[in-house]
């Protein structure tokens, strides 16, 4: 039986919330102390050089630091804040979207754990990888991805948004394995170091999450519903930050904006938040109908009113143990 009326939760989330707690505490820190120790050249002389993006090998698009910490510190910071604050208030769409910020923060700061120049901010890249990570993989556990799956079917079109997950694993695969590859067999060929870190980032991190969980909501596993919105969330947020930095850029140096990229970076963000939407719409839906008052037709309803009743011990017969005539007119009455 499924009460809608309670987060879809196996064991209590407290050490997901205090691991994502110091996490924000850490990215907040070092978020601050990048763009202080950033604009002196701790990410390099050219300060305009790190605060947009550059174009490395393969087409590969490399961001500055710089403009990442003001988006980080700006967007993704609270974005995390807010889910968890909607997932403690018992919001499916805060649960949902929290692993997903866990793991752009996991991504990002890998990316500056290898590629950022070595600092006293390292020994602040270590534990946020490490936390995020360990937040992640404690709170997706802790959800129970049948009820998630329950709630979501109707609405998410799991083949479609399997399918987009799938296609973004594999575009992202064929273009920093083939710069990589061609790289690698060229002899004394001259490799950009920050390529090189994009890669480890792409392709040890958010590759195999995007395809597994692709995989699996293609299936039509619970998994993959639990975890299908925060993969959006988080390759969906990748793009815009790299937007966010060039338009920075062009604002603070007076320089022209390239439409161009910015256009093609927006519509990847653009087919990521739009199947996004559908978990959203879904699981707040499930929440309105669930509220009191809402008039709701069908069993799911009856069940969490029977469930509510025997928490607060009324009485009354257990609707699975009813004599069938009397099942037969409390559906009655239910119509």
């Amino acid at each position: 039986m499924i009460n809608v009326n309670t987060p879809p939760v196996r064991r209590s989330l407290k050490l997901a919330y205090r691991l994502s707690a110091i996490v924000a505490v850490l990215m907040a820190a070092v978020s601050a102390a990048g763009l202080v120790l950033g604009s002196a050249g701790l990410y390099g002389a050219d300060s305009n050089l790190a605060l947009g993006v550059r174009e490395a090998e393969a087409g590969l698009l490399v961001p500055g630091l710089l403009g990442q910490d003001v988006f980080n510190l700006v967007v993704a910071l609270p974005l995390l804040l807010g889910s968890m604050w909607l997932a403690r208030r018992g919001s499916l769409v805060g649960l949902l979207l929290w692993p997903g910020s866990l793991f752009y923060v996991l991504y990002w700061y890998m990316l500056y754990l290898v590629g950022a120049p070595f600092s006293v901010l390292f020994l602040l890249y270590v534990p946020l990888v490490a936390l995020s990570a360990y937040a992640i993989i404690g709170l997706v556990s802790s959800i129970d991805g049948e009820q998630v799956r329950w709630r979501l079917a109707d609405v998410v079109p799991a083949r479609i948004v399997g399918g987009i997950l799938i296609g973004l694993a594999f575009l992202t695969l064929a273009q920093d394995a083939s710069g990589a590859f061609v790289t690698a067999l060229a002899e004394n060929a001259p490799i950009d170091p920050a390529a090189r870190h994009v890669w480890i980032a792409d392709l040890a991190l958010e590759v195999p999450a995007v395809l597994v969980g692709g995989v699996l909501l293609w299936r039509q596993e619970a998994l993959g519903y639990v975890a299908g919105a925060g993969l959006l969330l988080q390759y969906g947020l990748t793009p815009l930050g790299l937007v966010a930095s060039m338009a920075l850029q062009a604002v603070l140096t007076a320089s022209p904006l390239d439409v161009a990229t910015s256009v093609v970076l927006l519509v990847f963000s653009v087919i990521c938040f739009a199947p996004l939407a559908l978990f959203i719409r879904s699981a707040a839906g499930h929440q309105r109908s669930a509220s009191p008052g809402a008039k709701v037709a069908g069993a799911a309803p009856a069940d969490a009113r029977s469930e509510r009743s025997a928490v607060a011990g009324g009485a009354g017969d257990d609707p699975q143990t009813r004599s069938p005539e009397k099942n037969g007119a409390g559906d009655r009455r239910e119509s």
